[in-house]
């Protein structure tokens, strides 16, 4: 993935729809790899430092709630976000909620979406 892509989208200046349609290749080969190999990594370009508030955590979170962003590509959306080294959190609560999509464990409903959103108020 590309840095300026995950800001962009975090920063509310690219759309959820446009940043789903260019890692949407990406993500797919992930996710064969993870199925095939039970072994996927993860790649993000190096860019500026960047610290991730409430304000962008929502976004994510929103996207998935609002189906404007698939579960999957939300889930490969938080792994990005962690496994950057030019991205921190700006408190606990961003924190929490990017690992809240991240956990692909199961696919969190609608009502568990709401509630990790109330959470960053």
């Amino acid at each position: 993935m590309q840095h300026e892509s995950l800001i962009a989208f975090l920063s509310g200046d690219l759309s959820p729809q446009a940043l789903a349609e260019e890692i949407s290749n990406e993500v797919a080969d992930f996710y064969t790899s993870l199925r095939e190999t039970r072994s996927a990594g993860i790649i993000i370009s190096e860019g500026q430092d960047f610290i991730l508030t409430k304000a962008g955590a929502r976004r994510l979170l929103q996207a998935v709630a609002d189906q404007e962003l698939p579960i999957d590509i939300a889930v490969y959306v938080a792994d990005c976000i962690v496994a950057s080294d030019s991205i921190d959190f700006a408190d606990d609560q961003t924190r929490n909620a990017v690992f809240f999509v991240e956990d692909d464990s199961r696919e969190p409903t609608h009502a568990e979406m709401l509630d990790a959103l109330a959470l960053l108020d």
